[in-house]
């Protein structure tokens, strides 16, 4: 609870309309609604988030909403003299964004070059790297980052980045980690590394850390990156917190009215200020699909934020049918109201909504957002399969099924190709074709035989650790094809995700229905695709092909589903 002195202090600062000098930002205790208290040093506002640093390498968050009015006042006091998101990352001046400017270099044809941040966006989350090339679990850690990194770059642009920052390596190893790994986020020059204030006092003294940091410093995620299991949970938690902070999302806007409100009055006390959008409840995706490409309209916003009145223009790609129902859409809008000398006034707004359509490659799929938007509650555990391996692609001939038996036995024939060798050629029609003749057929158990090219071949049980299952097994295998077969239960119909990552091309069946074909060379990453599938009452079985090119052969899983809606 507030003491009365404070009570007093902060009567006299609204008495004197707010016009003290702000108060520079120190550690000090702070009380939320609920009468608990904290020692923290406040830093900014993220989202629906108050974030404060309760030291070096560690931060706390919290709502808004659980401030009173007088802490959301003083927030703002202590925070106002901290540098704002700048346009660019290049007029950056936040503690971890600033620190690196100049600083830092990209992977572009192989090799690294200066990037230029006056391109980029300040982003306000940070994560950082840090990792060594001598280090096996560095290169690990770096790999399994790829696909979430690219994700996050489509799904909220300019929002979050990364940066690598080498330890315990020279600046050779400094290099051939990021060209041989093709890091697509930019690279801590390690040249500049030492010259940098913030990033040296946070890489850690032994091993490797992945570390989500506020744009101005506060630390708000930590993983040591050890183990997959650990990866997996610092994604997961990275995406909860940028899904959470989302100014789209409706949830966050009753935080964000709240700290308004108990700011502006102050803040504005001896002047004017227009009304603050603070959510939108118009949506570009859903624009885009009624061939809108940008609404504009002038609001009417009553003193205590609503929207009275709104007329939307005849221009992008709004026509005469759309205004009513846009019209009646922004009444719905959020807004902080206009002041003046401390007082919620009537106001009206100026509104405008771009929904031009990003680049292709910059769109993201519908998968991929249900994915980081976490639509899918529940994780389903998949903790074994039964494989086929290896089938072998040998240099001039692959195989193709003849026949099905009634004991469910494929019978294959071996068909020609025109190579002499095993080219790409040759793996693609491999890859192509199938050796059973309907998906559906195929429910081995642990032991069945199969004969596939007068192979005698064994379903092997195989159990996932964390998800990835080995297939190469204790000899070494190139230029063959598996199979992987699951089976679930599910109480009723649901939909689900399946987050999936191969070494090397991938197809996978669900209830005999193709639902994924993606011939590629690459190794197994944590949810390099998104696979959405419609999951039946009962048993439902997933049939995943696995084709190896040279080296490690393997596939890394987890399949997530929606909460399914609780009985009437």
């Amino acid at each position: 609870m507030l003491t009365r002195t404070l009570r007093h202090c902060l009567a006299l600062s609204l008495l004197a309309g707010f016009s003290a000098a702000p108060v520079a930002a120190r550690t000090s205790t702070w009380t939320d609604n609920q009468g608990a208290s904290f020692k923290a040093e406040p830093t900014e506002i993220m989202g629906p988030f108050a974030l404060f640093n309760t030291s070096l390498s560690s931060g706390r968050r919290t709502l808004l909403r659980g401030l009173a009015p007088e802490e959301c006042q003083r927030f703002h006091r202590e925070t106002a003299t901290r540098p704002a998101r700048a346009a660019t990352w290049a007029a950056a001046r936040g503690a971890v964004t600033g620190d690196v400017v100049g600083r830092l270099l990209r992977v572009q044809q192989g090799q690294l070059v200066p990037l230029d941040l006056a391109r980029v966006p300040e982003p306000e989350v940070i994560v950082l790297l840090f990792g060594s090339h001598n280090d096996g679990e560095s290169w690990s850690m770096v790999h399994s980052f790829i696909p979430t990194y690219q994700r996050i770059q489509r799904v909220y642009p300019g929002r979050c980045d990364a940066v690598f920052f080498g330890v315990r390596h020279t600046g050779p190893q400094h290099r051939r980690i990021a060209l041989e790994s093709h890091m697509p986020w930019p690279v801590a020059d390690p040249d500049a590394q030492r010259e940098m204030v913030k990033l040296p006092r946070l890489a850690p003294a032994e091993g490797i850390l992945m570390l989500a940091i506020s744009r101005d410093g506060t630390p708000l995620l930590s993983s040591t990156a050890r183990t997959t299991s650990e990866i997996k949970q610092f994604i997961d938690e990275l995406n909860e917190f940028l899904r959470q902070t989302d100014p789209t999302l409706p949830a966050t806007w009753r935080d964000r009215l709240h700290y308004l409100q108990a700011v502006r009055p102050v803040q504005f006390a001896a002047a004017s200020a227009g009304p603050v959008l603070v959510g939108d409840p118009l949506r570009s995706d859903g624009l885009r699909q009624r061939g809108i490409t940008s609404v504009q309209a002038r609001l009417e916003v009553s003193a205590e934020g609503r929207v009275t009145g709104a007329s939307v223009a005849l221009s992008g790609g709004v026509s005469a049918a759309l205004q009513a129902p846009l019209s009646e859409a922004l009444r719905r809008a959020t807004f902080a109201p206009a002041i003046d000398q401390g007082k919620p006034v009537a106001s009206a707004f100026d509104y405008h909504h771009d929904a031009t359509p990003p680049p292709a490659h910059a769109t993201p799929s519908a998968a991929e957002l249900a994915w980081l938007r976490g639509d899918g509650k529940v994780e389903v555990p998949l903790p074994s399969w039964l494989v086929l391996r290896p089938i072998p692609v040998p240099p001039r001939v692959f195989s193709t099924v003849d026949r099905v038996d009634a004991d469910g036995t494929a019978v294959l024939t071996a068909v020609t190709v025109g190579q002499e060798k095993v080219d790409r050629a040759s793996q693609m029609n491999a890859f192509n074709s199938d050796f059973f003749a309907q998906a559906a057929d195929v429910r081995p158990a642990a032991g069945d035989a199969q004969t596939v090219d007068e192979q005698a071949l064994v379903w092997q049980r195989v159990e996932s650790v964390d998800g990835f299952v080995n297939l190469q097994g204790s000899v070494a295998r190139d230029h063959c094809v598996g199979y992987a077969w699951t089976e679930l239960e599910t109480p009723q119909a649901l939909t689900g995700w399946l987050g999936i990552g191969s070494d090397d091309g991938l197809k996978i069946w669900l209830n005999g229905e193709l639902v994924h074909d993606r011939w590629v060379r690459r190794i197994s990453r944590i949810d390099d695709d998104i696979v959405p599938l419609k999951l039946r009452a009962g048993k439902n079985h997933l049939l995943i092909k696995i084709q190896n090119a040279t080296g490690d052969w393997s596939f890394i899983s987890r399949l997530r589903v929606k909460a399914p809606d609780p009985k009437p």
